[in-house]
C-alpha cells in the first residue's frame, strides 16, 4: 500500500473538472460539515467510513458510490486508511454537451436538482469490476493523450460513466418513482440559488437577507458555517467562474465578458482575474485555445 495521495489534475477550463484515481489517503481531513460548487462522484475502494447527509448518517465501505448534488452540506469521517476516487464536476460546462442526449440530460437533471432518499449505493462484485475498468480506462488514457485531448476523452468518459449510473446502478432514480420527488433547499442553497440568479448586479447583502427573512449577520455566518466561505468570496468565486466560460468558449470581447460576469469596470475585472489565477482574461483565453501545460500528477489535500 502506497501513502503518497495524487490526483490527475486536469489543465483545462481550471479545473471545472477534476479526477482522482485510486488514491490512498492517511490524512483525516477536519470534521465539519461542507459543500462543493460541482456535482462530485465518491468510490470508497477501501475502507471505512461514516457520511451524515440530510440529517441521516450512512455507513462508508468497501464498494460504496456516493454522489453528492452542488452545494450540498454534508460531513464525511473516515477511519484511516482508505483507498478511493473521486470526480467532481461544474455542471454549466457540462450541459453544453447533453443537449445529444435527451434522457441522459434528463437523469443528470435529476441528480442535480431532485431530492432523492438514495444517494449512497453499495455496489455488487460485478459493479465494482465495470467502475474500476472505466475508472482505469480513463487514466490511462488522460496519462497518454496530448494536452489538447485531454478534455475531449475526459467528456466522452463521462458520458460513458453517467449513462453506466443511469442503467446499472441508479435505476431506481426515475421521475414518479416512490422516493423521489422535488429537492427542498436548505437555507445555505437558498443563498447559492440567490446569488445565481443576482450575481451580475453589484451585491446587496440587506437584499439578501430580505429575500430570506433572515437578519444579515444571521444570513453570514450561516452561509460560513456551511460551506467554509464567506458570501463575498462565494460570489467573486462565481463571477471568475462565468468569466472562464466565456473567456473559453466565445469570441466576446474581454471588457464585455468582465460585465457580463458582474464586474463593474474591466480594470477591476482584469485585477480581480490575475489575482485569482496569476494570468490576465487574454492570456487566460490563449491558454485554453492552445493550452501549453500537459496532464500531471499532484499532492492533493483532499477535503473529503
Amino acid at each position: 500500500m502506497g501513502s503518497k495521495f495524487t490526483r490527475a489534475h486536469l489543465k483545462f477550463r481550471d479545473n471545472l473538472f477534476f479526477f482522482v484515481h485510486r488514491a490512498w489517503e492517511q490524512k483525516n481531513p477536519d470534521e465539519y460539515y461542507h459543500s462543493h460548487e460541482g456535482m462530485e462522484f465518491l468510490y470508497l475502494h477501501e475502507g471505512r467510513g461514516q457520511l451524515i447527509l440530510n440529517d441521516r448518517m450512512y455507513v462508508l465501505k468497501p464498494r460504496t458510490l456516493v454522489y453528492f448534488q452542488p452545494y450540498q452540506v454534508h460531513l464525511i469521517r473516515y477511519e484511516i486508511p482508505r483507498l478511493r476516487s473521486l470526480i467532481k464536476v461544474k455542471l454549466p460546462l457540462v450541459k453544453k454537451y447533453l443537449h445529444m442526449f435527451s434522457h441522459l440530460a434528463d437523469f443528470v437533471s435529476m441528480l442535480e436538482n431532485s431530492r432523492s432518499d438514495q444517494q449512497l449505493f453499495q455496489l455488487t462484485p460485478g459493479q465494482d469490476d465495470e467502475i474500476n475498468h472505466m475508472l482505469d480506462s480513463i487514466q490511462h488514457r488522460l496519462t497518454t493523450v496530448t494536452a489538447h485531448e485531454q478534455k475531449e476523452q475526459f467528456i466522452i468518459f463521462l458520458m460513458q460513466y453517467l449513462s453506466y449510473l443511469k442503467e446499472h446502478v441508479c435505476t431506481g432514480l426515475s421521475r414518479g418513482e416512490s422516493g423521489f420527488s422535488p429537492r427542498q433547499s436548505n437555507h445555505a442553497e437558498k443563498i447559492v440559488e440567490w446569488i445565481n440568479e443576482h450575481y451580475r448586479e453589484p451585491f446587496c447583502l440587506d437584499k439578501l437577507s430580505a429575500n430570506m427573512h433572515l437578519s444579515a449577520s444571521y444570513v453570514s455566518n450561516l452561509f460560513r458555517t456551511c460551506t467554509g466561505s464567506t458570501i463575498t468570496e462565494y460570489m467573486m468565486r462565481r463571477r471568475l467562474d462565468e468569466s472562464r466560460v466565456l473567456l473559453a468558449t466565445t469570441s466576446m470581447p474581454i471588457d464585455q465578458v468582465g460585465k457580463r460576469s458582474g464586474f463593474p469596470n474591466p480594470a477591476y475585472f482584469s485585477r480581480c482575474f490575475k489575482k485569482q489565477y496569476r494570468v490576465t482574461p487574454q492570456q487566460y483565453r490563449t491558454m485554453v485555445i492552445n493550452p501549453p501545460i500537459p496532464l500531471r500528477q499532484e499532492r492533493y489535500t483532499g477535503d473529503g
